[in-house]
């Protein structure tokens, strides 16, 4: 067969050529794109969307965000560490100090740190599942139902958060009253301070009147006050005659420790008995002394009217008082072991002598003397309380006052017990009152008469009344204070919830249903 010769073949062939060579050009275009535009992603992985742009190529060099070096730009995630701030590694765990940042398309971009990539673990951090991009575990990504549950409790803690600043705002309101009161209170202390004062200056004055009074009149009387004289001359003879006494009392208690000493058992020694004894020998050998010196000491009986026993007024003749004898110290001593010895002698544990430092006092002296310690010690409470409120008003309470409202007290309460009052400063405790009765209805009968407790006659409150407080009771799965409040001074309302006070309104219709079959029987 003949074949036919035509140039179209040739022209044919030859554009088919083209048509592949140009073919190949376009793919290899679109595939060193594709390779490239991969290149790029893979050096971005773990850079957050706001630093992207720092990792874009802008040359063959790249240097570390900490400028601490220059490195080629493909050894970005290459898993090898160049920069000493780990900037060189976002995608992978070469560098210890890198943080690989999780898109979390869908929810919210988390950061872990890079030593967390792909080591096999899924973290929660990432609900994208980024974090193991190298395929040896699938992570799904679960960034939508992460963030309906997110979503969930931002709701319940802006919830938490509206009833949070609704709180605060009756803070701001209680804070803003008490700096109100602590102010009022300090203008009115201070002015009550200033009348305290005045008072002790009175006082102070007048007993010092009454000092000086005193003070002129135990002066001896001058020539002509014969009478005076005479008196003073029988007080000292009726003095005497106490002193007699006395010392037949101090023999009879001498008889009686002796006694005591000889023929006490030596096997059971009471204290009180061994402090006896070794006080009475102590004492024998200087007593005995003593009723030597005293024996030469006589008192005239008969008082002679001369003008030598009448000193001059202007040369007084006044003694300081002296110290207690021996025989003082001793009877002080004995009354102090209790009255055990001498009711075991079937005696009355009467104390038969005053020492000198309980000698009779004017009323009058100690009238004045007790008017003036209790203006001062008036004064010195005044000035206490008002150290208290300026410290209270000095205090840093927040901007609004918002925080004067905690620095209060803790509230406890004991059920038919006591009420008490904690100080959150000085942890000193302060007594509210002891339960006194139910007063929440008239009759017992009502279920309303066991929902109000009344405590009373606590701690007094300085220039008030005695502290009480009223127990509001309320249904309630726990036994809790709710609330304090002082709506009138020194008087307390609790509110406090209790499964005690809750009604079973099942059970008080069955009662009442019952109660009826009863009555018809």
């Amino acid at each position: 067969m003949a074949h036919t010769f035509s140039l179209i073949d040739p022209i044919k062939r030859s554009l088919t050529i083209h048509i592949l060579i140009l073919e190949l050009v376009i793919l290899s275009f679109f595939t060193l794109n594709a390779y490239a535009k991969v290149d790029n992603l893979s050096k971005l992985l773990g850079v957050e969307e706001s630093k992207a742009h720092l990792y874009e190529a802008k040359g063959p060099d790249w240097t570390c965000l900490d400028g601490s070096a220059t490195i080629p730009y493909e050894a970005i995630n290459d898993d090898f560490c160049d920069c000493a701030d780990g900037s060189d590694e976002p995608g992978t765990s070469a560098c210890p100090n890198s943080k690989f940042n999780c898109r979390n398309i869908g929810h919210i971009s988390s950061f872990i740190s890079s030593s967390r990539v792909n080591d096999g673990v899924c973290e929660p951090e990432c609900c994208d599942g980024s974090d193991e991009y190298d395929g040896k575990i699938k992570c799904p990504n679960i960034c939508k139902e992460t963030n309906a549950e997110y979503t969930k409790k931002l709701k319940e803690l802006e919830k938490l958060r509206a009833q949070g600043i609704r709180i605060k705002k009756e803070y701001i309101e209680k804070g803003r009253k008490i700096k109100t009161k602590n102010v009022a209170e300090l203008n009115r202390l201070e002015i009550e301070l200033k009348a305290a004062k005045i008072r002790v200056k009175e006082r102070e004055a007048a007993l010092k009147k009454i000092e000086d009074s005193k003070t002129d009149t135990e002066q001896l009387a001058p020539k002509g006050n014969r009478e005076r004289m005479k008196k003073i001359h029988e007080r000292i003879i009726a003095l005497k005659g106490d002193v007699t006494r006395l010392h037949e009392q101090i023999d009879t208690l001498l008889s009686i420790l002796k006694d005591m000493k000889n023929n006490h058992n030596q096997n059971y020694h009471d204290m009180a008995v061994k402090t006896a004894i070794k006080a009475y020998d102590e004492f024998l050998e200087e007593y005995n002394k003593d009723m030597e010196t005293e024996d030469g000491d006589e008192v005239e009986e008969n008082y002679e009217d001369t003008d030598d026993d009448i000193p001059d007024k202007e040369t007084p003749q006044i003694q300081e008082p002296s110290e207690p004898t021996y025989q003082e110290r001793f009877l002080e001593m004995l009354w102090e072991i209790k009255d055990g010895v001498l009711e075991l002698f079937g005696l009355q544990s009467k104390r038969y002598y005053s020492s000198s430092s309980s000698r009779d006092t004017p009323k009058e002296l100690t009238a004045a003397r007790d008017a003036f310690e209790e203006a001062e010690q008036e004064q010195k409470d005044i000035e206490n309380h008002i150290d208290e409120i300026k410290s209270k008003l000095s205090q840093d309470y927040g901007l609004e006052y918002e925080f004067a409202a905690l620095d209060k007290y803790t509230y406890s309460l004991c059920m038919f017990g006591s009420a008490t009052q904690k100080s959150n400063k000085d942890h000193s405790s302060t007594d509210l009152g002891n339960f006194a009765k139910w007063f929440g209805a008239e009759s017992s009968n009502d279920p309303r008469y066991y929902t109000r407790m009344l405590y009373e006659d606590g701690a007094r409150c300085w220039n008030g009344p005695a502290r009480s407080v009223k127990l509001y009771l309320e249904c309630g799965a726990d036994n809790q204070i709710l609330s304090v409040s002082e709506p009138e001074k020194c008087e307390y309302h609790m509110r406090m919830i209790s499964p005690a006070v809750c009604l079973d309104h099942n059970n008080d219709q069955n009662n009442h249903n019952n109660g009826h079959k009863h009555d018809e029987l």
